[in-house]
């Protein structure tokens, strides 16, 4: 009796290894976070299914990898190969410079912000994790600041759970803005302007000044903002007032100190800054995530 020879199948072949390659690449981009240079976390279990999918086809067509195929066809594979090549390539965050400039003013916030985060932190926790709707945690710029101050009342630190955020010092009326609860903060801010007018205000983020959108004496301690993807990141921060912006570098980082007062942007009332110290800082990696 004579036996049949397995034919080894290249296509399903090829197509095992693009289905593999590409489920990995997902998986390994969501485990080590690399994913959120791309995309927000909310889109995190899509990721993971769709690397299941990718996972499971590659075990499924090893059962078609000896039976025989007349014409090999191989140009559909270039659907995955083209956003392998594409996401193996070195990236660098983007920044200011390499987007069309497109400022996020008080339309941009969202009291649902600070709500998520009012959930996630229990009354009496002092200590600031990763908190959603921000980036992974990173350097803290004022930490001596966020603490409280001796003499301090209790009532500040109630207060400032009760928002779902760190650094308020309320007897002293001081908010420094830790780097992880920037967005929150700014939501919080905006959707309750005259709750914090007269408060003294430490944020970090890069001078973001264009005359298209400010004054010459306006600029913005700017942080980019992903509502979906990389494709709609967009500045946002509070309008700061200083009479010597033209002497600040575009994109440099820095820490600004000012008090918050109610002014005017396309005729809404929105919280502003009149600055009274400009500091360089460290920049953040990372984007924020409303």
């Amino acid at each position: 009796m004579q036996t049949r020879a397995k034919l080894f199948n290249p296509q399903i072949f090829l197509e095992l290894i693009c289905y593999s390659a590409f489920g990995g690449l997902i998986l390994y981009l969501v485990e080590s976070g690399k994913y959120l240079s791309y995309v927000t976390p909310k889109m995190k279990p899509y990721l993971y299914f769709t690397a299941a999918v990718m996972l499971a086809w590659s075990c499924f067509g090893i059962g078609r990898l000896f039976r025989p195929q007349h014409k090999i066809r191989s140009a559909h594979c270039f659907v995955l190969v083209l956003p392998i090549l594409f996401l193996l390539l070195p990236h660098s965050p983007l920044g200011a410079t390499d987007l069309s400039n497109n400022y996020a003013g008080g339309g941009g916030f969202d009291q649902n912000a600070v709500n998520k985060v009012a959930k996630q932190v229990p009354s009496g926790n002092t200590n600031s994790g990763s908190l959603p709707g921000t980036q992974a945690p990173a350097e803290n710029a004022g930490d001596s600041a966020t603490a409280q101050q001796p003499g301090s009342s209790a009532s500040s630190g109630t207060q400032s759970n009760e928002a779902g955020l760190h650094g308020l010092d309320t007897l002293n009326k001081k908010i420094a803005v830790e780097n992880d609860e920037f967005y929150p903060w700014i939501s919080e801010i905006y959707t309750n302007i005259d709750k914090y007018i007269g408060y003294t205000i430490s944020i970090t983020g890069f001078v973001f000044k264009d005359p298209q959108y400010f004054a010459k004496d306006e600029f913005v301690p700017a942080r980019l903002a992903m509502t979906c993807c990389i494709a709609d990141l967009t500045p946002i921060g509070m309008v700061c007032k200083y009479d010597k912006v033209s002497e600040l570098k575009a994109d440099s980082w820095v820490t600004v100190e000012g008090v918050i007062r109610k002014g005017q942007y396309n005729g809404e009332d929105e919280p502003q800054i009149t600055v009274t110290n400009i500091s360089p800082a460290d920049e953040v990696e990372g984007y924020v995530y409303p």
